[in-house]
């Protein structure tokens, strides 16, 4: 699945008037409306909330990638672990 869904992903990239066209953008766009319904309504408005939606996006998107390309779910768990906690 996670597979389907990179080739997908990359596909809407490089093909944006191809049959995915805007997946990628709309995949972006729904994780980070799911992940703003998790910040307080205040914070969720601010730049800094923005920020924030942005780079756990972004990490969560990148230990995706890594683990299919390397299959390390130990390390890649870790990685997303230690950004949850802040280490």
């Amino acid at each position: 699945m996670l597979a389907l869904w990179l080739e997908t992903y990359a596909h809407s990239i490089v093909e944006p008037e191809g049959p995915y066209a805007d997946f990628a953008r709309k995949a972006v766009q729904d994780w980070l409306e799911l992940l703003a319904a998790h910040q307080p309504p205040q914070y969720r408005r601010s730049r800094a909330g923005e920020a924030e939606r942005a780079l756990a996006l972004a990490v969560l998107r990148g230990a995706l990638m890594d683990l299919l390309a390397t299959g390390d779910e130990k390390r890649t768990t870790a990685i997303v672990e230690a950004y949850i906690l802040g280490k």
